[in-house]
């Protein structure tokens, strides 16, 4: 039962590669869920398909979902600017990171 169910996780980040040309294939697991989901729509996009892996879908709901949101604070009078605010200036230095280099010695 755990081989069996190790096996279907595994078939369920497999994805391929094919080309016309040949009966050539580039076979592919990801390391993850997320990463398949990266994978697979990226080369939807580059292909000119449309995506649809679960993790598009995921996030297209939460930008409708601030769209919404952003519509009913306009109805409440709420100011809602045209224009960005300003990106603020970088500091001038950056001391405050840690040096992960002199850990390691």
């Amino acid at each position: 039962l755990k081989k069996k169910s190790l096996l279907k996780e595994v078939l369920d980040l497999a994805f391929s590669i094919t080309y016309d040309v040949e009966e050539y294939s580039l076979n592919f697991i990801a390391s993850s869920r997320t990463d398949f989901c990266l994978w697979t729509d990226g080369l939807n996009v580059l292909l000119g398909k449309e995506m649809s892996s679960e993790s598009m879908r995921s996030e297209l709901e939460i930008l409708l979902s601030m769209e919404i949101k952003l519509r009913l604070l306009d109805l409440e009078n709420v100011p809602i600017p045209d224009t960005a605010p300003p990106i603020p200036k970088p500091p001038s230095n950056f001391n405050f990171c840690y040096d992960f280099s002199q850990a390691e010695q």
